[in-house]
């Protein structure tokens, strides 16, 4: 089994401990963290201290259906927004749409769970979670360009206090106070052009900063 960092923890949730021994060989091989339950009731006591960033849901289910536990993740302010995707038997067109109204986001045969079409399974997850990276990306760009504003004002106050100060000659120039003040000035001049950088963003990479952390990569943008 391959694990990497920051690695996506996925919850299998089926009956059938065979379905589980595959999705979870299957998804473990492409380094995702795979925890099983054989039960919706199994899957939710989980989920009450452990955490999970996908949950792959059957729908007929003994005791408690696909769409119970559903409904019970969505009752619950821990797991209310925790994407589900449906794999199952129950694959007619009608069900589906019943499905994805439901809310899940996405419904998908149990037929993939061959060797000559589990790669659509395993596209459809990794797909699902470059989307939500991208969001979250987009939501991180979008609040420092809101930002960006408010903080070039704070910014333009002080450069033009350095810049009155220095024009006044309010210390003399070869004081280290008016080194200082230099420093300053420069200092605010190289802020703005890093704000200025994350206002043109147009694409967004990150980048390894240490381990679990990663940051926005500004190197490529133009300023």
């Amino acid at each position: 089994m391959k694990t990497v960092d920051n690695a996506r923890t996925i919850l299998v949730v089926d009956d059938d401990s065979s379905v589980r021994s595959y999705v979870r060989g299957t998804l473990e091989r492409q380094g995702f963290l795979v925890v099983t339950a054989g039960a919706g009731v199994e899957a939710l006591d989980y989920l009450k201290s452990g955490e999970a960033d996908l949950v792959i849901l059957d729908v007929q289910m003994p005791e408690m259906s696909g769409y119970e536990v559903l409904d019970r993740l969505r009752d619950d302010a821990r797991t209310d927004k925790l994407p589900v995707m449906f794999l199952t038997v129950e694959d007619s067109r009608i069900q589906e749409a019943d499905g994805l109204r439901a809310g899940v986001i996405d419904y998908i045969s149990k037929d993939v769970l061959r060797p000559d079409r589990v790669d659509i399974l395993i596209y459809r997850i990794r797909n699902f979670f470059a989307w939500l990276e991208n969001e979250r990306l987009r939501g991180a760009i979008a609040t420092m360009i809101a930002a960006n504003h408010e903080i070039n004002n704070l910014l333009m106050v002080i450069q033009a206090s350095a810049d009155i100060m220095r024009l006044n000659q309010v210390f003399d120039e070869q004081s280290e106070n008016a080194e200082l003040l230099k420093r300053i000035s420069d200092s605010g001049k190289d802020i703005s052009g890093v704000l200025e950088r994350i206002s043109s963003i147009e694409r967004w990479e990150t980048t390894a900063y240490i381990k679990g952390v990663e940051m926005l990569g500004l190197e490529s943008v133009e300023a």
